[in-house]
């Protein structure tokens, strides 16, 4: 279901189970076009968000136990500065995984889809860095280094689960 604060915005969405099909939901329309009729370029991907990418203060979603497909396009959620539990567990998701997905993560599992690979841990995205707590990228096709995976693991991790890859 959706939750909502008193103010009414969306705090969380739990779709886990929901017999969702199809691609994973899609952020930016890449054909938008302006105020004037002129369309708007891939570097301005921000003013064309729309759905989950404006739910500014989403702190849980679940969309776990589905059959979604394809590449989660990460950029949009990265404005998700509340967004704490992320959970597309047990889909069948593709490309790659980014357990920095948000600024204030703390919980992020990307267990058993088809994910071929996994970004570094960076420094840079400090935020994240220091909230992230719990990541679980097993059962999937991860096919990386482990020591160039872990070389920056965030310093309050807590697990970090990349059995069965």
């Amino acid at each position: 279901g959706i939750s909502c604060d008193d103010e009414g915005h969306v705090t969380g969405i739990d779709l886990r189970d929901n017999n969702l099909v199809g691609q994973f939901p899609v952020y930016t329309r890449g054909d938008a076009i302006d105020f004037w009729g002129i369309p708007v370029p891939e570097s301005h991907w921000y003013l064309t968000k729309y759905g989950l990418a404006n739910l500014y203060e989403l702190q849980t979603l679940d969309l776990a136990e589905n059959t979604l497909t394809g590449a989660i396009e990460y950029r949009p959620l990265y404005n998700l500065r509340v967004l704490a539990s992320f959970d597309v567990s047990r889909n069948q998701l593709s490309g790659v995984v980014d357990a920095q997905v948000a600024p204030s993560i703390k919980y992020a599992d990307f267990s058993n889809n088809d994910f071929t690979s996994m970004r570094r841990f960076v420094q840079y995205k400090a935020s994240s860095f220091q909230t992230l707590r719990f990541c679980d990228v097993s059962n999937n096709v991860i096919q990386q280094d482990a020591a160039d995976l872990l070389e920056n693991t965030p310093p309050k991790i807590k697990q970090f689960i990349a059995s069965n890859n």
